[in-house]
């Protein structure tokens, strides 16, 4: 999609560049994703973004921060990404995890921690552990196996 001038001008008074990311400094969805009306539509910002620099989205396609700093619109810290691909490269775990370590939960009844690793909407097991630290990098292990796309293992395993 081309962009007017005027809508790029528009743009660029919402963003607020630092050495790193370029950060959205206005609405932002409840998911944290900056928000942009274009020709009486909104949309995500960072797709915006990446439209601006490299042309339209195809589509089935998503935009996934390399970053993982959701309200980040700087074209070279996005990419195109599959639904799968972009569900691999996940930072955080979900905000009720027991361990706050992605893919790792306690088990009252066995009294241990349990790996666990969702791909393609397969469970898969990374086994039962002791210690919390153990099952983490079981779990980093196995989602290393099976994932093309999480950056965030590859960088620390």
């Amino acid at each position: 999609m081309q962009h007017a001038p005027e809508l790029i001008d528009r743009f660029e008074l919402k963003v607020a560049r630092t050495d790193n990311c370029w950060l959205w400094q206005a609405a932002v969805s409840n998911y944290g994703y900056g928000n942009f009306t274009v020709h009486g539509r909104t949309t995500g910002a960072h797709r915006v973004a990446w439209e601006m620099a490299n042309g339209p989205i195809p589509e089935g396609m998503f935009i996934d921060h390399l970053c993982h700093v959701k309200h980040c619109v700087r074209p070279d810290h996005l990419r195109l990404a599959t639904r799968k691909e972009n569900g691999e490269n996940r930072k955080a775990c979900n905000s009720d995890s027991t361990s706050g370590i992605l893919g790792v939960s306690w088990s009252t009844s066995k009294q241990m921690w349990k790996g666990t690793v969702v791909h393609n909407g397969k469970h898969y097991h990374a086994g039962w552990h002791k210690d919390k630290q153990s099952c983490a990098k079981a779990v980093t292990t196995k989602r290393n196996e099976l994932f093309t796309h999480n950056d965030v293992d590859r960088q620390t395993h």
